[in-house]
């Protein structure tokens, strides 16, 4: 079994492992979302995505790869974002963190900054204006 499907299969029994876990978790009512639409819709794209990488496995990766030094920084950079949680306002904290992580992965300047910028700002009034959650 090669890595990308040995991959496909961890991911396949995460999203099971959600989606049955979720199960009792009520979907919502009256055009209000419940406790259990996000993780459901996440463990259906896992799911997806473990069907797909089984399908199309493509190649593993190369011994060295071009970004080895990005795998760790992201890693080391969700953790500074869980600690900076409650410390940071969640849009600025959310932001920097989505243009640290897409200069990371190389994306210049300009367009690290514009997506940053709006997929904060989606991610913000998404939860504040269609979940009702504040922050």
């Amino acid at each position: 079994m090669t890595g990308p499907r040995i991959v496909a299969c961890v991911l396949g029994a995460l999203a099971l492992a959600i989606l049955i876990t979720t199960w009792g978790f009520p979907p919502g009512r009256q055009g209000v979302p419940g406790p259990g639409l996000v993780p459901r819709l996440l463990g259906v794209a896992l799911l997806a995505l473990s069907g797909a990488l089984l399908w199309a496995p493509g190649t593993s990766a190369p011994a060295l790869v071009r970004h080895h030094r990005a795998i760790p920084a992201a890693m080391a950079l969700l953790v500074a974002y869980v600690l900076l949680w409650r410390v940071v306002p969640y849009g600025v904290l959310t932001g920097l963190v989505l243009l640290t992580f897409f200069r990371l992965t190389g994306l210049a300047w300009r367009g690290a900054l514009i997506g940053a910028v709006l997929m904060a700002t989606s991610l913000q009034v998404l939860f504040e204006r269609g979940l009702g959650v504040r922050f």
